[in-house]
């Protein structure tokens, strides 16, 4: 932990959360999570944790959709004081079975972002091959290479998270095509074959859970088809992917969708022309994946705080700690 870790956690004991939370009532905050597990493991948000922070908010925080808020942005209405969006990309059955009771339990609602070919069933997300990938290929693994990422011979047996990390940093790195060449020769050189489905572990929500959902006041956004990094493939595969996205989610759940993510969405992922897309497509707004002073200066570059399972990570997003780290810094990331 960095030395200005240390002292926003020990001054969080002595009333700083609460003053941050008085100092930043006017900007609300967008938080961002993934993925959910019954027990620890990780990042991940598990089921207590999850509800620990939402009792959390609804105690301390208005919660609303990022609808919700984007009609607040779009009027130019004073926003309630503390407003706060919970979202969660992929659409992951893990919401449905971890997250949403504990939602539905505080009545708090939420934005569920959702890759429409995941959810369809005709894919599954490409991290969660390299997950299985590692998972399955044994401690002895054979050597692998591609251009200038190396695997070692049996090198999952001292670092298989860093050889995870470098795979995901790499793959981010390349064209979209070129993502599923790798992969696949990954499987070929460990001598695995990938099933056509996604096994439990990274199962989607199905349409009818969706349905059931958006029906229960959670809202659905669009993810794109396939989940690809926008700033890796061509215009006609980005416009393809961000149409069909949301005419597939108006189809299925009858109505359009109001919110988009970027994939990966960092500042390299995604630009003012896709902004642009975004917009003429028929979204209201769109979020990215990192935290900046920008805050809510860009309606189709929306700010987004992490989420996860630890509770100071929770609290210095919450509270408007990290924000005001931001705007003291005077941190605002290139506009894409």
């Amino acid at each position: 932990m960095s030395a200005g870790s240390r002292v926003v956690r020990t001054a969080g004991k002595y009333g700083l959360y609460q003053v941050a939370r008085r100092l930043t009532s006017g900007q609300p905050r967008i938080l961002m999570y993934h993925r959910f597990t019954e027990e620890p493991a990780g990042g991940e948000a598990s089921r207590k944790s999850f509800r620990k922070q939402v009792a959390y908010i609804r105690r301390y925080y208005h919660p609303m959709t990022l609808e919700t808020l984007c009609g607040y942005l779009e009027s130019g209405e004073s926003l309630p004081r503390n407003a706060v969006v919970i979202t969660v990309d992929d659409g992951y059955r893990d919401f449905y079975d971890i997250a949403w009771p504990v939602l539905r339990e505080y009545s708090v609602p939420a934005t569920l972002f959702a890759t429409t070919g995941f959810v369809s069933g005709d894919l599954w997300l490409w991290p969660d091959k390299i997950t299985w990938l590692l998972d399955n290929a044994g401690k002895n693994n054979s050597a692998f290479q591609w251009q200038s990422l190396v695997v070692k011979e049996n090198e999952l047996k001292t670092d298989a998270h860093r050889i995870w990390k470098s795979l995901i940093d790499f793959l981010l790195s390349v064209p979209d095509e070129e993502k599923y060449h790798v992969i696949a020769a990954l499987a070929g050189t460990w001598g695995l074959e990938l099933p056509e489905k996604a096994p439990k572990p990274f199962a989607a929500c199905s349409w009818d859970q969706l349905r059931e959902l958006q029906a229960a006041g959670i809202e659905i956004g669009g993810h794109t088809v396939t989940h690809p990094t926008l700033g890796q493939v061509s215009d006609e595969q980005a416009q393809r992917e961000i149409n069909e996205c949301r005419s597939r989610i108006e189809l299925e759940l009858g109505r359009k969708p109001c919110s988009f993510c970027y994939p990966n969405g960092m500042p390299g992922d995604f630009s003012a022309g896709l902004m642009k897309r975004v917009k003429d497509s028929g979204f209201r707004c769109a979020v990215a994946a990192f935290s900046d002073s920008a805050g809510m200066k860009h309606r189709f570059a929306l700010r987004r705080h992490s989420g996860g399972d630890s509770w100071f990570q929770f609290s210095k997003a919450i509270s408007g700690v990290e924000l005001i780290g931001h705007y003291l810094r005077g941190q605002e990331k290139v506009y894409p």
